[in-house]
């Protein structure tokens, strides 16, 4: 586990109101990435999940000094969208 991942992954109570969470793109294989790709699922929207994204990137890019990039999708959206085949097996469950 690269220390990104175990860095979030120490914090992951942050991701409470979210049912998936996934990282993906450069940070996963490399140790000096330009940012931190994170797909946050929720199952139902709720106005208090884009002030929890909001959070969850600031508190995210304090700890790990890097820009974080969040992409939110509802359950359904998740599994319409087919996301994570897109990624080619590049992508970490976190949650």
């Amino acid at each position: 586990m690269n220390k990104i991942v175990s860095s979030i992954s120490e914090n992951i109570n942050i991701f409470n109101i979210f049912t998936k969470v996934y990282i993906f793109g450069s940070s996963i294989n490399n140790q000096n990435p330009n940012d931190i790709d994170l797909l946050l699922i929720y199952k139902d929207y709720k106005d208090i999940l884009q002030n929890e994204k909001n959070n969850i990137s600031i508190f995210l890019g304090i700890l790990l000094k890097l820009p974080i990039d969040i992409t939110m999708l509802s359950e359904r959206e998740f599994e319409e969208t087919r996301f994570l085949e897109k990624l080619d097996s590049i992508y970490t469950k976190l949650k």
